[in-house]
Parts: C-alpha cells; structure tokens; sequence
C-alpha cells in the first residue's frame, strides 16, 4: 500500500469545507489547532480559557504542543472579530460573537513554507446564517499567523536557549562584558549570602543560557531573551533565532482532541 503524505491544497480544501460546514451547522466554531505530520496524521488541540487576557496563554501552549510534534503543517481555526484593526477571539460557550463585524478564519503554514488564510465574512439575517466573499492571503500578504513559524523560530515562553558555538549574548572583548564581570564581582564581594545567585550569572552568562522572555513582534525571526537568574544587569536581549538552540523545555498544557 502506497503511503500517504501530506498534501497541502487537498488538506486545506478538506480545512475549508470542514470549518464552513461546522459554523453552519452549528453557529461558530471552537478555537482549534491542528498539527499535520508528513504522512497525513493528524492532531488536534482545542482552545479554551478563562477570560480575555488568558489568550495568548492559550495561544503559546497551543504553539509549543504542536512544535513538540514537529508537524509538516499546522491550521487553526477561529471564530474572530475585528473592529478598528483590532481582532477577538470567542468561545461558543464563553463569550460568544457579535453579530457584527464577526469572521470565521481559517489559516494553514507549512514547514515548506506554503502559507494560506482564508476570512469568511458571517453575515446575520433573521436569525440565519450566511458567509460572504472570502479575502484569501498568502506567505508573502498574511498577516494572521497566531502560532508564528516553528521551524525558523521554534522557541516558547519559559523554554532554555543557548547560543550556538561561536555566538555570544556578549562578546568577552567588549568593554560592556567587562563592565558586566566587575559588577557581579562587586555584588559577589558585597552579598555574600547569595554568591550563588551572581555566579549562576555569570556561569550562565559565559555558557550563553538565557530563559526565552518572548518572540519579537516586529521581526517573527527575533527572540527576547532574559537570565535565568533573578539578579540581571543586562535586562531583556532581542536577538536572532538562527543563533539559538533549544535547551530544556516545558510540557504543553492542553486538551487533545480527535480530528
């Protein structure tokens, strides 16, 4: 039997039909990330959370599950609304949408770097339902990619990066690293109940260990880096992803479904 693998108009197609024909059905849809491997399998993670300011914490468990399975693809779903450039997004259960302004988005990224998204206009009329003309965007036009890419960028909130061999946070040469050394020497000499707390510092400092603080919003390429320690005198580092490994990580927390 000839093994399948993925494909990305048909399973987009397949995306497509399945989420238009669920809002349809049933008035909205659930917040849903779903991770294709390269043989067409696929994983699914529903979103949920308590209130508004819990999303991007949904949003990031969601991203580091799906990085952990190293996907050929992954979708998402949304029942969005946008108002004055800015977007929500609604739980059928929680907070359901308006009846104005409110989209069913669909968006799909590939590890090749096929990229597609798809915004249906929901249209309410005497208590039906209806989807307008969709606005179709590409990798180069798509400004709606809540997961970001986890090939180029693959680091989460809280994960452990190390710079690549070569790469430093801060080159030894610099009078900045200097002035950083003598610093934590001074605290070293001055607090000696927690020398232990400088020399992390600065052993992490010289091994090149930061905790992942966040990705930068203007360049998807970039991430913020912060110590691990709580004494910091360099505050948050904004650097290259392609200079980072992976270190240590932490378990996603999410709900799995069957797709």
């Amino acid at each position: 039997m000839a093994q399948v693998e993925f494909n990305f108009e048909a399973e987009f197609s397949l995306l497509d039909i399945g989420a238009t024909s669920s809002l349809m059905r049933t008035g909205s849809v659930r917040p849903t990330i779903l991770a294709f491997s390269n043989n067409a399998a696929v994983e699914a993670v529903t979103l949920t959370w308590e209130d508004s300011a819990a999303i991007p914490r949904a949003f990031e468990e969601a991203r580091r599950y799906v990085r952990d399975l190293e996907p050929a693809a992954y979708a998402v779903i949304a029942h969005i609304t946008r108002y004055n450039g800015a977007m929500d997004y609604h739980l059928p259960s929680r907070n359901p949408a308006p009846l104005t302004n409110d989209f069913l988005a669909l968006s799909m990224v590939a590890r090749d770097g096929n990229t597609r998204a798809v915004t249906y206009p929901i249209r309410h009329n005497e208590g039906k339902l209806s989807l307008g003309m969709p606005a179709v965007t590409d990798a180069e036009t798509n400004d709606w990619r809540p997961l970001g890419d986890l090939w180029s960028n693959p680091f989460c909130l809280g994960d452990i990066a190390r710079f690549r061999l070569r790469e430093r946070a801060v080159e030894p040469s610099t009078p900045l690293w200097n002035a950083i050394v003598e610093l934590t020497r001074l605290r070293i000499h001055d607090d000696q109940p927690n020398a232990d707390e400088y020399m992390s510092f600065l052993d992490d400092l010289r091994n090149g260990v930061f905790t992942v603080a966040g990705r930068s919003e203007r360049d998807p390429g970039k991430v913020q880096l912060r110590p691990r320690t709580n004494f910091n005198p360099l505050g948050t580092l904004t650097v290259e992803a392609s200079r980072l490994v992976l270190g240590e990580t932490l378990p996603a927390d999410v709900e799995r479904v069957t797709a």
